[in-house]
């Protein structure tokens, strides 16, 4: 079993996660926070890996901070070359550091384990190229894919409005008690389950 443990940080209205194996203790962390060592004792924890939802800066001023700890890891469609450089600038205006190595080895269908627990990615392009969710059974790590009051913005490079709405209908399959736990909260709700924003998705679905 895995126990989800979300991170708010005020800046960006940012949502990063640190998943905990509650057998073994063995931890993932998603989109760490650029103060994450302020808010994790990272020598206290056992960090098998680190998952970036897409490599906007917001999702990956911690990078730096766990990189020595374990390998981040991310989807191969935020890897072009102009979307890299963009996203790599913008981190050093923030952090005045280079980026640390990204393993572009995630892809639909592909596995992440943590203890016993099998974790799906699932690739869900529109907010950028490279976006991804990540689902075990009851849960769902979203990303800039969807929120619990909207969904990801596709006015930015990469963005696609089309590949965001087929994004939205393959998560309205996923079972309808299905906790949504989001990359940001503009509001005053942190997750809900998909059954609770489905009609929320529905009419972006008219939208877009």
């Amino acid at each position: 079993m895995i126990d989800v443990h979300q991170i708010e940080s005020r800046s960006f209205s940012l949502l990063s996660y640190l998943l905990v194996d509650q057998e073994t203790g063995a931890c993932l962390m998603i989109d760490p926070p650029r103060d994450i060592k302020k808010r994790v004792n990272l020598d206290e924890i056992t960090l098998e890996s680190v998952i970036n939802s897409h490599l906007h800066p917001d999702h990956t001023l911690g990078n730096a901070a766990v990189s020595s700890q374990a390998p981040i890891l991310a989807h191969p469609g935020e890897r072009s070359f102009f979307l890299r450089t963009l996203n790599s600038l913008l981190s050093m205006l923030f952090t005045l550091r280079l980026p640390p190595r990204i393993s572009f080895t995630l892809t639909q269908g592909s596995t992440v384990m943590l203890g016993n627990t099998c974790l799906e990615v699932l690739h869900t392009p529109g907010h950028s190229p490279g976006s991804i969710c990540l689902y075990w059974e009851g849960n769902l790590i979203s990303g800039d894919t969807v929120f619990v009051e909207g969904v990801g913005r596709t006015d930015i490079p990469g963005g696609s409005s089309l590949k965001l709405k087929n994004s939205i209908e393959r998560i309205l399959l996923l079972p309808p008690d299905t906790m949504v736990w989001p990359g940001h909260s503009y509001g005053t709700r942190y997750s809900a389950p998909l059954s609770e924003i489905t009609p929320m998705l529905r009419w972006v679905l008219t939208v877009l």
